[in-house]
């Protein structure tokens, strides 16, 4: 039996992005043609598609290419050659009234006229179509359609291979590894994708961020009243040399990185602080970088190097970190 798919996936994402576009979940024509000046952004949610225009993400609203999308099957479903070309118009899988994909069960008035389940319980059994009294039916025929179109999750150009349900589309795009990172500089908005870092930090935020090579120790000095120290890769991961106050002992240092699900590579790191008295006495750690999609102000709890007050100066403590990468086996 042939299924229904689409993939939208080999389309080139943009090459740059500016910060506080927003962009509204994919509507039918006649809103977005009144919507269609926003920008278009990445879909962080299902509800409201509403952070900012992304570097290395594609639009928000390419989530089927067009409001039609076509694609090749052979008898058993898979993309091939031969067998049929299918053609849908993606607007009848999404709800009439609130916009999201429609998802089993799924209800029709007497008149055919369909919604989602959730709207239906709120129209006070008027139809918002014709206006009649709905006399509520399954649609068993439309629900076996929605179940049987796949597609392909937008960051496949990024990696993800999975083929989800059209209606869980959206939940699987917010939860995938593939997905891009938000810059962790407050009030940024960038979004962006391994490989997109350096062009972002180069033009907006020069002065923020470390650049290291693996293997290599570098010496940072680090004002203790900052919470983080970005640290960029020669292969553009994104790490953060976290610092947190730990009153009344000191401060606790880590490395995370920021990726999406790019995990070809394991890292791990080092850092040394020595006294500021007495340069003899050290302290180091050696660790596992922790991965994090966002960083929302959460620290590692598993590994950090905790150094006392009396090793710092009233501003300021110097650290050796190195960084490692090894390939995942």
């Amino acid at each position: 039996m042939a299924k229904f798919s689409f993939d939208d996936a080999d389309e080139d994402p943009p090459a740059a992005a500016a910060a506080g576009a927003g962009g509204d979940k994919r509507k039918r024509e006649g809103s977005a043609a009144a919507d269609g000046a926003d920008g278009g952004g990445p879909p962080p949610t299902s509800k409201a598609r509403n952070s900012a225009v992304v570097g290395g993400e594609r639009d928000g609203r390419a989530v089927v290419g067009a409001s039609c999308c076509e694609r090749r099957v052979d008898g058993d479903g898979e993309p091939g050659t031969g067998g049929i070309s299918m053609r849908i118009d993606t607007d009848l899988l999404d709800c009439s009234i609130c916009f999201e994909p429609l998802s089993p069960p799924l209800y029709q008035c007497q008149n055919g006229h369909v919604a989602c389940f959730s709207c239906w319980s709120r129209l006070s059994n008027k139809c918002h179509v014709c206006s009649h009294d709905a006399i509520f039916a399954r649609n068993i025929a439309l629900e076996k359609i929605v179940e049987s179109i796949k597609s392909s999750c937008a960051y496949a150009k990024w990696g993800c291979s999975k083929l989800v349900s059209y209606a869980q589309r959206s939940v699987h795009e917010e939860a995938c590894l593939f997905a891009p990172s938000t810059c962790p500089i407050p009030g940024c908005g960038y979004r962006g994708f391994t490989g997109c870092w350096s062009g972002h930090f180069l033009v907006d935020h020069s002065a923020d961020c470390l650049h290291f090579t693996y293997g290599q120790s570098f010496e940072v000095n680090l004002a203790v009243s900052l919470p983080f120290l970005v640290l960029l890769g020669e292969d553009d991961h994104l790490f953060l040399l976290l610092n947190k106050n730990m009153m009344p002992f000191g401060h606790a240092f880590t490395v995370v990185c920021l990726r999406n699900g790019n995990l070809n590579w394991n890292f791990s790191y080092e850092i040394e602080a020595a006294s500021r008295g007495n340069p003899g006495n050290c302290l180091r750690l050696k660790a596992s970088v922790t991965n994090t999609k966002e960083w929302g102000g959460l620290h590692p709890a598993e590994a950090f190097l905790l150094v006392p007050y009396a090793f710092c100066s009233s501003a300021n403590q110097t650290l050796s970190v190195s960084v490692a990468r090894s390939a995942s086996v």
